[in-house]
């Protein structure tokens, strides 16, 4: 059983699998949408304690510089693709960035919330897995830089 919200499929099953035909259906949902982004939602609803979602993004998308609490962490891992996570200084400065490949080593990252980043996708799609801690209240969850 699934449901849609905005750029989201909330998935209902007990039972997820990641298969070839998931991802086409992510990719051209993500194709078709305004910000060229779409997701899986593993967790049930934005109050679940964790939330785990399956994203793809075409490399035209452009996710703003931004932060979480201090008490949410964030990890990416790359399904497909590539994707370059840009970390920020308060003065909006690059300081450093970390490319993550399907391919390669690194896979995958994990921070500490109240660090500024921006996950940028360096190939055409970039397919990752995000866990996040919840519950997630976008007024409170997400500060832009």
């Amino acid at each position: 059983m699934i449901y849609m919200v905005s750029n989201s499929i909330y998935i209902k099953d007990e039972i997820f699998v990641l298969d070839k035909e998931k991802i086409k259906i992510l990719k051209s949902k993500a194709f078709q949408s305004n910000n060229k982004r779409f997701r899986y939602c593993l967790h049930k609803n934005n109050s679940e304690k964790v939330n785990e979602m399956i994203i793809a993004a075409h490399i035209s998308t452009n996710i703003p510089p931004h932060r979480h609490p201090i008490n949410k962490p964030e990890s990416y891992y790359i399904i497909e693709g590539k994707l370059r996570v840009n970390l920020f200084n308060k003065q909006k400065k690059i300081i450093q960035f970390i490319d993550l490949s399907a391919d390669n080593y690194p896979k995958m990252y994990r921070i500490q919330g109240n660090i500024w980043h921006q996950p940028v996708p360096i190939s055409e799609w970039v397919i990752y897995h995000e866990v996040y801690t919840g519950p997630f209240i976008k007024e409170e969850d997400v500060e832009y830089l």
